[in-house]
């Protein structure tokens, strides 16, 4: 019993002795800034800074390859926190949102779908139901994709709630007809079409298309809007959201976010030091 007990205390003891050596010799050093980077991000795990995960972006943060600004769901708040722990200066973060680039709403079924009920299924099917064939098809793939509970369906058709948006990205990769665009909060104007057929053939189907009958164009001060192939294309770069497009627009294709924004607080945004010292 006894040699019994003294092999099995030394085996213990051997065993032991080679565990410690193996993690001093294989023993991975990790930063304790990474640690606590990775513990003031959202946890989403979205992928909208371009890396695998909150723990990808944290290591790269420190190791320099990644801004402290490139936590799209943590905006601002979450790089003032990294740069605390980093001990840089963080820079104004300028919000981003999805903004739906359609608003056919109202656009009738050409056949009767029977499939499953996603976007990506129905689309398919000879591009989806709808007779718009490059339109929202309304079955929610967006709102389900959303970790952040800020796209809901109302009667069929995909809203999304602003004040809740991070511009994660997740909608614009899992919309079939790409109808998604994550842009700048200050830009407030937009075209809610997407269709370049003739605005006869489009009038036939959704009444809220463009037509191409360039009102828009001609009525901008800022030569910030074109019809390009039928369709109305507004040039960010000039475009200075004043919305006396949206007024002209006959159909209502394109609309403006101002008050919207507004009742958010989301608009006027808040300018950077840098940009009030530009000015």
């Amino acid at each position: 019993m006894l040699p019994a007990i003294i092999i099995l205390c030394s085996l213990g003891l051997l065993f032991g002795v080679g565990l410690f050596i193996a993690s001093r010799v294989f023993k991975v050093y990790v930063d304790p800034r990474v640690v606590s980077v990775e513990h003031v991000l959202p946890g989403a795990n979205c992928g909208a800074c371009g890396l695998a995960g909150c723990s990808s972006f944290a290591k790269a943060i420190v190791h320099g390859s990644a801004e402290i600004t490139g936590c799209i769901p943590g905006g601002e708040a979450v790089a003032h926190l990294v740069a605390d722990i980093m001990g840089v200066e963080a820079k104004t973060v300028e919000k981003d949102v999805a903004v739906m680039m359609c608003h056919g709403r109202d656009v009738q079924d050409r056949f009767e779908y029977d499939g499953i009920k996603t976007c990506a299924a129905a689309n398919l099917i000879h591009g989806g139901p709808k007779e718009c064939s490059v339109g929202c098809i309304g079955y929610g793939d967006c709102a389900a994709a959303c970790s952040f509970d800020a796209i809901h369906m109302v009667d069929g058709f995909p809203v999304v709630d602003e004040s809740k948006c991070t511009a994660c990205g997740k909608c614009v990769a899992v919309c079939p007809k790409r109808l998604f665009k994550t842009l700048p909060v200050a830009k407030l104007v937009h075209v809610g079409c997407v269709n370049c057929e003739s605005g006869k053939l489009v009038r036939r189907y959704c009444k809220a298309g463009c037509i191409g009958c360039k009102k828009c164009e001609t009525s901008c001060k800022f030569d910030a809007i074109h019809v390009v192939n039928n369709l109305a294309v507004i040039d960010y770069e000039k475009c200075v959201s004043c919305g006396i497009c949206a007024k002209e627009c006959p159909t209502g294709a394109i609309f403006s976010q101002r008050e919207v924004r507004k009742a958010a607080g989301l608009w006027p945004v808040k300018k950077s030091k840098e940009a009030q010292a530009q000015q």
